[in-house]
């Protein structure tokens, strides 16, 4: 019994164990997802690229359902710093004859707040308008009715200044003439005569009737946002934080706030600082007894928001104006413009915006070129801001990167880098003795081979 017994322990003891079977399939469902994700996501690039003028037609069909909306959050946007103002102040006022406030003391403060911010604007939109109107048809009417008179006044004073005998006076009189005859007909044509006068009547007086309705109902959704602007700033936030986790949500908050600050900074700065432009033109060309002075200046103050460009672009058709009127002038004009532009960007402007955007001079220029040729005039306003939000968020996302990798994350500890050692991550910098001792090296074993080889 005992011998059977141990047979049968022997026999199980060399029975092969059966090997278990790995049925976790979770790496195999990661990759075919993966594969899923990226063939959706091609065939939704594929559909854009495809059907893009659809699709940016109907955002253009949303965006002009909602142009009332996006007109209300901009003025409020643009209101809320002299909104916050008026309460500081009017918060002061108050605190003095008692100590703590009531809701209803604060809901009081901050609706005539909201109304002293709202009779600012109106103020300042109203005054433009009275600037503007007035000397634009003054202009237009003298052009047209005086266009062949200034056109003559202005090809003598260019024979005079070239007397006669210059290769450029008869290209430049034909060249003043042509430019005339077709300013003087667009004008007629297009501006004081319409060829269907109903037509255009129709259409004019609904675009006029839709923009009065947009910018009414846009000061109207103005003034909720502000009056409950904690609540909905309340709910943005609460939206971000029921999407991402805590970790990420903070990041998109700084984000925000970033875009905040930039946009901000940016826009109520240059606001500011095209109105200081726009009251030392008036002064100065005033003085100067230059023409359309009201209209000059406003175009200058206005064209002065668009970052680099700006000036030149209100500067162009400012100079042609005076220009008709006294060729003189416009070039005294020129140059006060050019001057009025350095002392802008090298004192005013530096003291009001600061460095909002963070951005290099380069970066500047090439945003705006960016976003206005993509987008026009509406983005070479907003494309500085945008791209600057784009260049922190890329910034920081470099950084992150590096500090993981236990790299440096200043700029300036890169450029004089050579290499960066594989082992423990440090910087090696760039020798200049040793490079030279390398380069003096080179050169003096190439001269002994070429030596060598003559001599063979």
């Amino acid at each position: 019994m005992q011998e059977e017994t141990k047979k049968e322990y022997t026999a199980t003891q060399k029975q092969p164990e059966k090997k278990k079977v790995n049925l976790d399939i979770r790496p195999y469902l990661a990759i075919g997802l993966t594969v899923i994700l990226i063939v959706v996501v091609c065939i939704a690039i594929f559909f854009v690229v495809l059907r893009f003028d659809g699709l940016f037609s109907g955002f253009q069909k949303i965006f002009q359902s909602l142009q009332a909306i996006i007109v209300g959050l901009i003025v409020a946007y643009l209101l809320n710093p002299i909104m916050k103002w008026f309460e500081r102040f009017l918060y002061k006022k108050s605190r003095q004859k008692s100590e703590e406030l009531t809701h209803k003391q604060c809901q009081k403060i901050r609706a005539a707040s909201v109304a002293f911010a709202m009779a600012v604007f109106l103020t300042i939109i109203v005054v433009l308008i009275w600037l503007i109107i007035p000397q634009l048809i003054v202009c237009i009417e003298d052009i047209v009715l005086s266009m062949n008179e200034k056109v003559q006044n202005l090809t003598e004073w260019v024979d005079r200044f070239l007397k006669q005998d210059s290769p450029l006076a008869g290209p430049l009189d034909t060249f003043i003439a042509d430019a005339s005859k077709y300013l003087e007909e667009w004008l007629r044509k297009s501006v004081l005569q319409q060829s269907d006068f109903i037509a255009s009547i129709t259409t004019g007086v609904y675009n006029v009737v839709k923009a009065i309705f947009n910018v009414i109902i846009g000061f109207i959704v103005s003034v909720y946002v502000l009056m409950t602007k904690e609540k909905f700033i309340g709910q943005l936030k609460k939206i971000i934080y029921a999407i991402f986790r805590p970790r990420y949500g903070n990041v998109v908050m700084e984000v925000v706030r970033k875009a905040d600050e930039v946009f901000g900074g940016f826009f109520i700065g240059k606001i500011i600082d095209s109105l200081i432009i726009g009251c030392i033109c008036f002064a100065s060309l005033a003085i100067l007894r230059m023409p359309y002075v009201a209209l000059v200046s406003v175009i200058v103050g206005v064209t002065n928001v668009i970052p680099f460009f700006g000036p030149y672009i209100g500067a162009i058709p400012s100079a042609i104006l005076i220009f008709l009127v006294d060729p003189m002038k416009g070039i005294y004009f020129i140059i006060y413009i050019i001057i009025l532009q350095q002392v802008d960007g090298n004192v005013i402007g530096p003291k009001i915006l600061g460095n909002t955007t963070g951005l290099s001079p380069f970066w500047v220029i090439f945003a705006i070129l960016l976003f206005g040729g993509s987008f026009g005039v509406i983005g070479m306003l907003f494309g500085v801001p945008i791209f600057a939000v784009l260049y922190y968020i890329i910034k920081r996302v470099v950084e992150h990167v590096l500090r993981k990798r236990q790299l440096p994350e200043q700029t300036k500890e890169y450029i004089e880098l050579d290499t960066v050692d594989t082992v423990t991550n440090q910087v090696k910098m760039k020798d200049p003795e040793k490079e030279f001792a390398e380069k003096t090296e080179e050169k003096e074993s190439k001269t002994k081979h070429i030596n060598f080889k003559k001599k063979k």
